[in-house]
């Protein structure tokens, strides 16, 4: 992989995500249960008009929650620089859990761009902090620290058993802590052609150890790490990153290796360090000449994972769809239609779902957040190795 030159960085964003479509983004905060509490003007999502805004919480001053048409050099803290993006390419999907359609677990924007003379397809991850966040340490945002959790925790440790802070922790409810985000966590993409074909199978690492770093640390994209290509040439992926990543090299908060920069459920940007990305975010970008003549036609991801996460489980099943509808101005209702807006609060309803090994269509009809419908039959997701 190489860098290069792209435009722009990104700013502002709220937490039960807020959709803003083709004509307006909503700065405001959120929390780490997902609502939001304020919301201020409406403003241009870009220039062009082209792409849908969503966004989190926790991106910081830098301008990293703003949509990808703002581009991004992955060697920067919020410096614009060279990449255009081409116009009418941007799209963004939101992404469900099986048992809440209505608040998404994360999003994927991608886009086409020019950088260098050079046609590049730019996809980037963004998952809800409810799920996983950049905050660590003493400062963790959401994570029970030494609380100790209510009842059992699934795959942690059984009553009786080790305690927060002397043993294995149960899972989101132990607190989180920096070694938790090195050489575990990563993501998969997957990226067809316009006929439809896979062409590129891949993992992007989130950090692991680099000594070549400003701060020790890095991501090593697909090539190290819990990076990995699963199908294609990994010399098509021309670049990639993560927010963590920047936050500790390219912002230059590399000392922050044992607690994150303080903030509230809000994810409010802290004084001392107010570019820090609270959100875990996967930015990849990739040749178009690997689509060949068919052209770039998808980039898609089929779980989310974390180790660990704020959920019981560290994998959790997701199934595209159309983000919420776009809202417009502080006083509207969030965006997150009829049902709750905690990325995993149960949105209720009547619709009877199937345990694992019952029978079923889709995704959405298992009772698990970690089951997948496959071979009409609910059954827990297996990440390739």
């Amino acid at each position: 992989m190489r860098s290069f030159a792209l435009t722009g960085w990104f700013c502002g964003g709220l937490l039960s995500l807020a959709a803003f479509g083709t004509a307006c983004s909503l700065s405001g905060t959120g929390d780490a249960d997902g609502r939001i509490i304020s919301g201020e003007d409406c403003v241009p999502s870009d220039d062009g008009g082209n792409a849908p805004a969503p966004s989190f919480p926790g991106s910081g001053m830098s301008g990293a929650g703003d949509p990808i048409t703002a581009d991004l050099d992955p060697q920067s803290c919020g410096a614009s620089a060279l990449g255009v993006p081409v116009d009418n390419t941007a799209q963004v999907d939101c992404y469900y859990t099986n048992n809440n359609p209505t608040t998404p677990m994360a999003f994927v924007e991608r886009v086409v761009e020019i950088a260098e003379s050079e046609e590049l397809v730019h996809v980037r991850l963004t998952l809800n902090p409810a799920f996983v966040d950049n905050t660590y340490g003493e400062t963790a945002i959401g994570w029970g620290g030494d609380q100790e959790p209510a009842g059992p925790q699934p795959g942690g440790p059984q009553p009786g058993g080790p305690k927060p802070g002397d043993g294995p922790k149960p899972k989101g409810h132990g607190g989180h802590t920096f070694k938790d985000l090195v050489g575990s966590d990563k993501a998969q993409f997957q990226l067809t052609d316009g006929k439809g074909e896979l062409v590129l199978d891949f993992y992007v690492d989130y950090l692991s150890v680099d000594e070549a770093s400003p701060s020790g640390y890095a991501s090593l994209g697909v090539l190290g790490g819990e990076g990995k290509m699963l199908l294609g040439d990994a010399g098509a992926v021309v670049a990639a990153t993560t927010s963590l990543d920047r936050d500790l090299n390219a912002c230059g908060y590399g000392a922050y290796l044992e607690d994150s920069p303080e903030t509230d459920e809000s994810y409010t940007p802290n004084a001392e360090t107010p570019n820090w990305d609270y959100r875990v975010v996967y930015d990849v970008w990739v040749s178009a000449s690997a689509f060949g003549a068919a052209g770039f036609g998808d980039a898609t991801i089929s779980y989310v994972h974390a180790s660990p996460s704020k959920y019981p489980s560290d994998t959790v099943t997701v199934t595209p769809g159309p983000c919420p509808t776009p809202t417009t101005c502080e006083g509207d209702d969030p965006p997150a239609g009829g049902g709750g807006s905690d990325a995993g609060e149960d949105p209720g309803g009547d619709v009877e779902c199937k345990e694992s090994g019952g029978e079923c269509t889709a995704n959405t009809d298992c009772c698990s957040d970690g089951d997948v419908c496959l071979s009409g039959v609910c059954q827990q997701i297996v990440i390739p190795q």
